[in-house]
């Protein structure tokens, strides 16, 4: 584990980078459908908060086109350094990097016409000053775009495995020790409200597969990822992830099993134009 991978609690190595690769692609067609609904188009200046390795900022980069500027804000060189090297491959010159804590940094006062927030709000520690300075680099009118858990617990299989369930309550503990919350997005309404901004949508997703659908990868690469993260952490031990392990290996052969995704919550809201 390199140094640089305490900059995000998933980790930044190359599992984690794979993993959100194949996240954003089972994500992407739902996240460009919320774009459009969130009036992103071509010529907007938008800000991708806490880019990661920059498989969104790829896409918000295209949506907005040539004339269109995509400002990626992310706290690891690591994901940064990819995210380079991503756009350099995909031909995206429309879109720069800023190495930055989005909780200890200032954000670019560049009065950008949205914001794209997807899954950092669960892992920082003050989300009220969060969305705060979201609000302050937004222009009087600009939209804020959020996809956050809302009920993480929603995370479970069918049948049940007691396993399973046990992960997901040391992942949501895990979260929190390191000052997150996993259902942040039950908090962002008066966030929202209070930074000068109000709701023009909300939806609630949740996904689910079978062990011979796409999807099912998505919730499965994730239990397969951090079971070992938990066990370097030291929260579990060796004996409890081969239960886990062993259950999910009975799910995968079991046509008739579900894994359900947890649930996030889409918020889409505007700053007010008289909001400073």
């Amino acid at each position: 584990m390199s140094t640089d991978d305490t900059d995000y609690v998933l980790g930044t190595h190359d599992a984690e980078i794979g993993r959100l690769q194949l996240q954003h692609g089972i994500w992407q067609s739902r996240v460009r459908d919320c774009w459009q609904r969130a009036g992103i188009s071509a010529g907007n200046t938008v800000i991708d908060i806490g880019c990661g390795p920059g498989f969104a900022t790829v896409d918000l980069a295209q949506q907005v086109g040539a004339g269109g500027h995509v400002i990626g804000i992310e706290r690891s060189e690591r994901f940064i350094a990819y995210a380079h090297a991503l756009c350099e491959s995909k031909g995206v010159s429309n879109a720069t990097f800023h190495e930055a804590d989005v909780m200890l940094d200032e954000l670019p006062a560049i009065q950008a016409d949205a914001i794209w927030c997807r899954w950092l709000a669960i892992f920082v520690s003050d989300p009220a000053l969060l969305v705060k300075k979201m609000a302050q680099a937004l222009r009087p009118g600009g939209t804020l775009i959020f996809h956050e858990y809302v009920h993480y617990e929603t995370y479970q299989s069918l049948p049940p495995s007691t396993a399973l369930a046990e992960f997901v309550q040391h992942v949501m503990a895990s979260w929190r020790s390191f000052g997150g919350e996993p259902n942040v997005a039950r908090q962002l309404p008066d966030h929202l409200t209070a930074a000068g901004c109000r709701i023009r949508e909300t939806r609630p997703i949740s996904l689910s597969a079978g062990p011979h659908q796409p999807i099912w990868q998505w919730p499965a690469s994730f239990i397969d990822i951090n079971l070992q993260r938990l066990l370097d952490l030291g929260l579990v031990d060796a004996t409890w992830v081969a239960t886990v392990k062993a259950d999910m290996c009975a799910l995968q052969a079991n046509p008739n099993a579900l894994l359900i995704t947890p649930m996030v919550l889409e918020i889409i809201a505007e700053k007010s134009d008289a909001a400073g």
